[in-house]
């Protein structure tokens, strides 16, 4: 009897899905099930298997090499020969993570000077901003690291760049670092009277506040750099002055133009002026990042994760209990998600596929006991997120504010690194932890409600502290914790 219509045309979709999810390293076995699938008998099993693939094989939220994460790691541990060596293996010195930070950002956060330097040196983008608009100035900036300003200020870095209406400075005031906003508040100064130079096309004072140190990349209210301004202005001098100093033509303002555009606004000399950048080996496209992956909707991880669990072996009792338990929770957030918005918290999706992948991962490296652990931290932080959600009325309830204080005893110590990891993670094989961006005390990172491993590290010893597991979630909007640092810190 011939097939029907829709088997065949099935059929012949997921022989397609198996070549490209080869592309993208979907497990080897995930793969096989589903290629040899009767399609015929059964449709539904098919459509279950490659939905899986999709999951599980999809890539990180920036597609990144093995180099680049660890670049990335090797930043944020402030590890300067382990950078160079990763450097010089094509690892992207602008690679970025989940959250849009670069190395760059991530040794300025730590407050490695010799780092930046490295970074800088090898063609790091100064002025690149974060997922939610951060800059490495700003991180150095809120850390009062004022080596790290004083080298990234002599790179010409936008000292007026804000983010929420915050500038770098008031982010220095604020956390009490007097040196640095004393710094900062200078360069600002420096830049509003470079802009006004630009503006007024006066090509001495222009250069004479370089020489005295203005940010080069400076902006106005409107996103607007001197180096454009010049452009619009068509004066090829400056110009080339600016470029020498380290303007940046790839950069767009407020509403995305860039040197190239504000060139075009003057008629009689705009043309000079675009074959002159070009000349210079100006790209007009060269300032468009690279699209981010998108990252699956909190029902199709939910869905992912259920087919994954109905691979697992029993096993142990605890091994069956744990699996009751995720099965348990993940049906009831399953009915709770089905109301919820697909475009849900780009944060929340990310970390429930970071589950799907983490138990695939677990289920195909075949260790028991890796897999045990993992099966019960799924279980722990699926019931997390549904009592999270049932006690903020059945909606997904947002990320927690943690914030974290570092103690000896009862005494507050700054200027320490707080890491944390999905539990989930934690029998993972070369799992990268994350970081708050400020250093303490205090410091606070929006976390989503699950269960998590912290730890806290001196950046300028490497000293680290006990890990300790640390639930989020319950309902709450806030989240206060008090970390231990190790007993023999100075205080």
């Amino acid at each position: 009897m011939a097939r029907p219509r829709a088997a065949r045309t099935y059929e012949r979709h997921v022989k397609s899905f198996v070549r490209v999810s080869r592309s993208f390293r979907a497990p080897r076995r995930l793969l096989a099930d589903l290629e040899f699938a009767d399609v015929r008998k059964d449709l539904a099993r098919a459509a279950r298997l490659a939905f899986v693939v999709l999951i599980v094989s999809q890539p990180s939220a920036t597609a990144q090499t093995t180099p680049d994460i660890d670049l990335i790691d090797a930043a944020k541990l402030g590890e300067l020969a382990r950078a160079k060596d990763l450097l010089s293996s094509n690892a992207g010195v602008n690679a970025a993570d989940a959250r849009g930070y670069t190395p760059l950002m991530w040794a300025s956060a730590g407050g490695h000077t010799e780092l930046v330097r490295h970074l800088l040196e090898n063609g790091a983008a100064p002025d690149r901003r974060a997922a939610d608009g951060t800059t490495a100035l700003m991180l150095a900036a809120a850390n009062g690291s004022t080596d790290v300003v004083r080298v990234l200020l002599s790179r010409g870095v936008n000292v007026a760049a804000v983010k929420g209406g915050v500038s770098a400075q008031q982010l220095a005031i604020a956390r009490g670092h007097s040196a640095a906003a004393a710094l900062l508040a200078q360069a600002e100064g420096l830049g509003a009277r470079l802009i006004q130079a630009a503006i007024d096309g006066h090509d001495a004072l222009i250069r004479q506040l370089l020489v005295l140190g203005a940010p080069v990349n400076v902006t106005d209210a409107h996103g607007a750099t001197p180096l454009m301004i010049a452009a619009r202005n068509g004066d090829l001098g400056v110009l080339q002055f600016l470029l020498s100093r380290g303007g940046d033509a790839s950069a767009r303002d407020t509403e995305g133009q860039t040197a190239f555009d504000w060139a075009e606004r003057s008629p009689e000399t705009g043309k000079h002026v675009v074959l002159f950048l070009l000349d210079r080996g100006v790209s007009r496209d060269a300032s468009r990042l690279p699209a981010r992956s998108q990252v699956p909707a909190v029902t199709a991880s939910l869905h992912a994760l259920e087919l994954v669990l109905s691979r697992v072996p029993p096993g142990s009792g605890p091994m069956r209990q744990d699996l009751r338990r995720s099965s348990s929770a993940l049906s009831q957030l399953q009915v709770l998600s089905a109301s919820w918005p697909a475009a849900s918290p780009e944060d929340y999706r990310l970390n429930l596929a970071i589950e799907v992948r983490s138990l695939e991962a677990a289920l195909h490296r075949g260790d028991i006991v890796k897999l045990a652990s993992t099966v019960q931290s799924v279980a722990d932080d699926l019931e997390v997120k549904l009592e999270h959600c049932t006690r903020s009325g059945g909606k997904p309830g947002g990320a927690v504010a943690v914030r974290v204080r570092t103690l000896l005893g009862s005494a507050e110590i700054k200027s320490w690194q707080v890491f944390y990891l999905p539990k989930v993670l934690e029998a993972a094989d070369n799992a990268s932890p994350n970081v708050f961006p400020q250093l303490s005390s205090p410091t606070e990172e929006a976390l989503v409600p699950g269960r998590y491993i912290m730890w806290v590290r001196d950046p300028a010893t490497a000293k680290l502290g006990e890990r300790t597991v640390v639930k989020v979630g319950e309902g709450k909007k806030e989240l206060l914790l008090e970390l231990p640092v190790p007993t023999d810190t100075p205080q």
